[in-house]
């Protein structure tokens, strides 16, 4: 008897083949045939993947298959890439559907994935964005978005969130996206949104990078109403939460201080609310930076909302929050330290200013002075600088020359730091009296 070393490919019989149902053909336990036949034949049974992908329906869930062989990682995520990838392109949402219902049952029962999961899709969150995408850029979808990072021995047979995002709904999402395929991008909104509702219906939290690409789909596919129901339940899950935490009772829950990433997420989600690119309409983009803001404060960063809420110019929210920080702590230093400057406030004033009436100019400014003295009442501080000035020019000279000289000016900190913007005031006496109020020199020449 021997066992021979070489493989031998089984398929469909043909005239002249042996069949395993031959009486010369013996099984022996737990997977070996006997040939009984001549000196006799000692075969192994082996199981060839391709044969296996290659035959088995379209529609049928042997992914769970493909995760119990012993194959290399790289080989069994190629597979799985290329049934999820075929079945995308056919638009079989059924399949999908019940392919996420099995895969998420499996990830439930294997709490290291969740974990694991957790911290290692913090680095997607700017794909999942999909901000600055390069169009020009090919995207092949049988191939994964970044190098894998592949969990440990302890989930290879689990598809993890950070795996479904790498191998397949970034990869799609970014094809739709740069070849402006709305059907598509629909389509892969669906089967993102249908994933997280999976995870949630097992009571599993989905990590950061899968709200920020759903929250993304949303936006570019034009699923105005589904995104706003969306940012609601999630203000609303937050708020039931907390309180639940509150009342001591059980919840299964977390709040977003808890989750890794979180406020990465929150920022990314400022990001897409002030994207030039395709800026969300106005409902949309204020619950976008609310929910930001909510999460960046029960992190702990306070400082970090407000620097983002003023790039978003919101001034006032950013001024409502530093205000009820202030009267919270009743401490100037730390509200010093909060990160931005009396300059920052003004600045985002001077810009949102452009587009109002001059009476809520008026108002705007007044009450960006009232907040300033309580703020940093050091801005107002009168000091004496050096300060460059163009003189009155020859007509005789060329007319490229320009004369400028040093003259030493005494006004306010931050008069020094950021220029008054004078063409926003048609009235001279009302400009005359802000720039008194905010200690800027009365006239510089």
């Amino acid at each position: 008897r021997r066992v021979p070393h070489e493989s031998i490919e089984v398929s469909e019989l043909a005239e002249g083949d042996v069949s395993i149902y031959d009486e010369k053909i013996s099984f022996l336990a737990p997977s070996y045939f006997l040939n009984t036949e001549d000196q006799g034949l000692l075969y192994q049974v082996g199981i060839s993947l391709p044969l296996v992908v290659k035959s088995a329906p379209p529609t049928a869930c042997i992914i769970p298959f493909l995760l119990r062989r012993k194959s290399s990682k790289d080989t069994i995520r190629s597979f799985v890439m290329e049934r999820f990838s075929a079945a995308i392109e056919a638009r079989d949402l059924s399949s999908l559907r019940q392919w996420l219902g099995v895969i998420t049952k499996q990830y439930a029962s294997n709490a290291r994935a969740a974990k694991w999961d957790y911290e290692s899709t913090i680095s997607l969150l700017s794909k999942s964005s999909l901000v600055g995408l390069d169009r020009t850029a090919d995207v092949n979808t049988a191939s994964t978005v970044g190098e894998v990072m592949l969990p440990d021995s302890s989930c290879v047979e689990t598809v993890t969130q950070t795996e479904m995002l790498q191998m397949i709904l970034l990869p799609h999402a970014m094809d739709a996206v740069n070849d402006r395929n709305s059907e598509k991008l629909r389509f892969v909104s669906t089967l993102s949104v249908h994933y997280l509702i999976e995870l949630e219906r097992l009571f599993l939290i989905p990590c950061v990078a899968l709200d920020m690409l759903v929250i993304t789909l949303l936006l570019k596919a034009g699923e105005q109403d589904e995104l706003t129901s969306f940012l609601s339940a999630r203000e609303t899950q937050r708020t039931i939460t907390r309180r639940r935490r509150q009342l001591d009772l059980p919840t299964n829950n977390r709040l977003y201080s808890e989750n890794p990433g979180a406020a990465a997420f929150a920022e990314t989600l400022f990001l897409i609310a002030t994207n030039s690119e395709a800026e969300p309409p106005s409902s949309i983009k204020k619950q976008l930076i609310s929910l930001a803001t909510v999460i960046l404060i029960e992190c702990g960063s306070t400082s970090v909302a407000v620097k983002c809420l003023l790039t978003a110019d919101q001034i006032s929210e950013a001024i409502a929050l530093c205000s009820k920080r202030s009267k919270a702590n009743k401490d100037t230093a730390e509200a010093k330290s909060m990160g931005s400057q009396a300059k920052d406030f003004f600045r985002v004033a001077a810009k949102t200013a452009k587009g109002q009436k001059e009476s809520d100019r008026c108002k705007s400014f007044y009450h960006l002075h009232c907040f300033l003295k309580q703020y940093d009442p050091t801005c107002f501080s009168l000091d004496k600088r050096k300060v460059k000035v163009s003189r009155m020019e020859d007509k005789n000279k060329s007319a490229f020359r320009k004369d400028i000289s040093t003259v030493i000016v005494e006004q306010s900190v931050l008069a020094h730091e950021i220029r008054f913007p004078d063409e926003l005031f048609s009235s001279l006496q009302y400009c005359r009296k802000f720039r008194s109020m905010f200690g800027y020199a009365e006239s510089v020449k």
